[in-house]
């Protein structure tokens, strides 16, 4: 665990029992030491768990504002990666035990805890949690998750996260996901030309029981092998609640090294999500509007701390281009250009008409191609190493023809 301070959220209405859980944790003479910090309702422990810091959680489950099992689920809704352990009397005993089944850490019995088994369970719910959130940690190149959010509407921002997870799932021949977390879009499942009989929202219902089978009946696949998980079916649902969409991603992280989240527009449930994306794609067309929001997104992301290296931002040139250029784009928004995607409306309305993505050899899909390279550092072999084959085997079959001819002109 290393020496250092460890946070507790202690959440409970008895100041006589706050101070015996005070006294316990300020009696540590070796190891991590600890620092409580008291709350008597939800409402007031929430407030506190917003402000960041928190390592552990102590819940009791009877509390002024919220009582029982819901006290659990609106705790672990606002902290989906913090450590909960319930603090239980003999006759919630049962309840505790539900707790453990729903993602808490662990319970204690108030009438017969003391501070070595309290420190102790603090410890061990910590390397649980750890655990549970990092299963792919050993692995020496992290899984990726990419969101993708729009200047304003009409941007191209599900365009690019559809054929952005294609190209992925193409050029790396690794399993991919595409999230369709757009309250007001659906388009997804439109674009890729799938039916898709389950959303997000029947991921985010089973949540507590989700496995590897459970998931893979939920989730849609596309004939190239993408993974694809829809929107809510009704257009203009307000987005699931960030902490049970923090669950579904935190289990299905470690299934794909590929994630692409179209998270559509920036709002306050998307923005507490980038927290788990690896890069961030603000995507924009040249048009006044959609600059100054993009402008406004990235001011935004930097101030909630996402590092500018995570930020990527895409010219998307639909309609007619304004007449700025790549090094003004540069000095408006302070982070470079990390790609730029020529208008290709008639293979879009063709694409569309057809419900399918952009053809391979189309400008957008080649640009799109691009990009994925140059996220995946896959080199541009495929054409290039065609074209050097068909050369190669032209330069075999030549040469013994003009061999052929001169012998023949020697003949003569």
């Amino acid at each position: 665990m290393g020496k250092r301070t460890l946070t507790i959220l202690l959440i409970e209405d008895s100041p006589q029992y706050a101070h015996l859980v005070q006294h316990w944790l300020s009696d540590a003479a070796e190891g991590a030491g600890f620092l409580l910090n008291w709350t008597d309702s939800l409402a007031s422990g929430m407030s506190r768990l917003e402000r960041g810091g928190v390592d552990v959680i102590l819940l009791d489950l009877g509390l002024p504002d919220c009582n029982g099992i819901e006290t659990y689920r609106q705790s672990r809704a606002r902290a989906s990666q913090t450590p909960i352990l319930i603090l239980s009397s003999a006759d919630s005993e049962s309840l505790a035990l539900e707790m453990i089944q729903e993602g808490a850490e662990d319970y204690l019995l108030k009438g017969s805890c003391d501070g070595e088994t309290l420190k102790r369970a603090v410890r061990y719910a910590i390397v649980r949690r750890k655990s549970q959130n990092n299963p792919a940690q050993a692995r020496s190149i992290p899984n990726r998750v990419i969101g993708v959010i729009g200047a304003k509407g009409g941007v191209g921002t599900t365009t690019v996260a559809c054929n952005l997870a294609s190209e992925l799932r193409g050029q790396t021949d690794q399993k991919v996901l595409l999230a369709d977390l757009d309250p007001e879009g659906g388009n997804v499942a439109f674009l890729t030309g799938i039916e898709c009989r389950y959303s997000i929202l029947d991921a985010i219902s089973n949540s507590q029981r989700l496995d590897v089978n459970c998931w893979e009946a939920i989730v849609s696949q596309t004939p190239d092998g993408l993974h694809v998980i829809s929107s809510a079916s009704v257009p203009g649902d307000s987005r699931p609640e960030t902490g049970s969409l923090r669950d579904v991603l935190t289990f299905t992280q470690p299934l794909y090294p590929w994630s692409v989240l179209d998270l559509g527009r920036l709002d306050q449930k998307s923005l507490a999500l980038l927290a788990a994306v690896s890069d961030v794609f603000v995507v924009t067309t040249t048009a006044i509007p959609a600059l100054y929001n993009a402008k406004r997104i990235i001011e935004t992301l930097e101030a909630e701390a996402i590092e500018t290296d995570r930020i990527r931002l895409i010219v998307n040139h639909v309609g007619e281009a304004q007449p700025i250029s790549r090094g003004e784009l540069n000095n408006m928004f302070g982070v470079p250009i990390y790609a730029t995607i020529p208008n290709d409306g008639k293979e879009l309305y063709s694409a569309g008409v057809q419900k399918r993505l952009p053809g391979k050899n189309s400008n957008i899909r080649q640009a799109i191609a691009g990009l994925a390279r140059k996220l995946t550092g896959v080199p541009e072999q495929s054409r290039k190493g065609t074209l050097t084959s068909l050369i190669s085997l032209a330069e075999r079959f030549r040469k013994p023809v003009e061999g052929a001819v001169a012998a023949s002109g020697s003949r003569s």
